[in-house]
């Protein structure tokens, strides 16, 4: 009986050790999302394919809130402005006073992959560049 409430008792104590760490890592990755974002990407493909003429741009987001975008084989960049809407959506400005935007959800952001659909339903994924 005593192995028995024993062995309960790890049990119980394992599992709420689980449950805490597990809450912990989420908020996490919340936390760390928005920081991800920054540096330099590049173009890996969209879904559907709907423009033959589409060129690959790099994109490079900084800290300030400024978003580079640039031809992979072009010196001079277009300068854009982004910020955080909601958890999931970025906001894409011309100019940082700009009432009219472009809003993106972020399907996925990791270290390495930003995965993101735009108001017109198509799927951009872009990889870090290293």
């Amino acid at each position: 009986m005593n192995k028995l409430l024993i062995g309960l008792l790890i049990v119980a104590a394992g599992t709420g050790a689980f449950l805490l760490l597990r809450k912990n890592e989420k908020t996490e990755v919340n936390s760390l999302n928005k920081k991800w974002i920054l540096g330099k990407w590049k173009f890996q493909s969209h879904d559907p394919v709907i423009d033959t003429t589409f060129q690959p741009y790099q994109y490079e987001f900084q800290k300030d809130g400024r978003l580079l975008q640039s031809l992979n084989d072009s010196v001079k960049a277009d300068t854009f402005y982004y910020e955080w809407d909601k958890v999931n959506q970025l906001v894409w400005k011309e100019n940082k006073d700009d009432s009219t935007s472009e809003v993106f959800s972020v399907v996925l952001l990791t270290r390495d992959s930003l995965r993101v659909r735009g108001s017109d339903s198509v799927t951009v994924l872009l990889t870090r560049v290293r």
